[in-house]
């Protein structure tokens, strides 16, 4: 519950505020696995992805300005243990995969390491950061600023959304 707290505290910034500093930045090589586990763990569909909602930049300016030492090397670690997993699974970089490749990668990779704290608060972060980023709470989920009355038992259909806030915890 503490992990979900401090996440929840730094999560509550705009991403522009984090990724504005001058030094938020990860080797050229972690910034890339950043990019691709991003990017398969919330691709672009009808709505924007990681990408579109800059959660590597936030996530390289949050280990940079935000994470103690020993969080930044977990979750790198994490990353650098990705990309190995799929070196050993694939001959391949994770990098290096296809989007399709590295989908079929992550799936069993995350089934397996779902339960390992290091892991899931990667997975974790990523998924926070995506969700508190004006696509995420604007596009993927929907915004109403005033939603009204409550309204139980609405129908739900494979275009409703989600509303935005602390409601997706």
């Amino acid at each position: 519950m503490a992990s979900l707290a401090s996440l929840l505290g730094v999560a509550a910034l705009p991403l522009d505020a984090l990724a504005a500093t001058p030094a938020a930045s990860l080797p050229a090589t972690q910034m890339a696995l950043a990019n691709a586990y991003a990017d398969t763990l919330i691709p672009r569909t009808d709505t924007p992805g990681a990408i579109d909602a800059k959660v590597p930049a936030g996530f390289a300016a949050m280990l940079q300005n935000w994470a103690s030492p020993a969080t930044r090397a977990a979750m790198l670690a994490e990353l650098d243990a990705i990309d190995a997993a799929a070196r050993a699974a694939t001959g391949k970089a994770f990098t290096a995969l296809s989007a399709k490749q590295r989908m079929a990668f992550l799936q069993p990779y995350d089934a397996q390491n779902f339960e390992r704290r290091p892991y899931k608060r990667l997975r974790e972060l990523m998924i926070v950061l995506f969700y508190n980023s004006e696509p995420g709470a604007t596009v993927a989920l929907s915004y109403e600023h005033a939603p009204g009355p409550l309204q139980p038992s609405l129908p739900i259909t494979p275009k409703t959304r989600a509303s935005a806030g602390l409601s997706f915890f």
